[in-house]
């Protein structure tokens, strides 16, 4: 019984913490889709999402950094075309964003135009 009672402890724990990790975004304009133009800085394919920072030039001339996350998991990612070498530092990208509803310099990614056309997710998978 000792030991039933220890591993039903342990896997109720590991069970909420993969509860109170998963969030919403009402923070975000999810209806919102806002252009984005700038330089990657960090890239990271992970779980429980993917984030980015990118380096954008604004309207007066200076740099402002975002932080950009995605709402699919490693595994979403991976399914819409996306790998962990995909974006490097200093490659130039336009995204499609949904931005934070208080101004801060934070996003919800939506897609990525690539140079040669191509993007992702494919509209299809969006």
């Amino acid at each position: 019984m000792k030991y039933f009672t220890i591993l039903l402890v342990l896997f109720g724990g590991a069970i909420s913490t993969q509860i109170s990790a998963h969030h919403g975004y009402p923070q975000y304009n999810m209806g919102q889709r806002v252009p984005m133009q700038g330089t990657v800085i960090t890239y990271r394919l992970g779980n429980p999402h993917t984030h980015m920072t990118i380096s954008v030039i604004n309207d007066a001339g200076e740099e402002e950094v975002w932080a950009v996350e995605t709402t699919w998991t490693l595994r979403g990612m991976r399914a819409r075309g996306f790998t962990p070498n995909l974006l490097q530092a200093g490659d130039e990208v336009n995204l499609l964003v949904s931005p934070a509803l208080n101004g801060d310099r934070t996003a919800v990614f939506q897609s990525i135009e690539f140079e040669d056309g191509r993007i992702l997710p494919p509209p299809e998978n969006n």
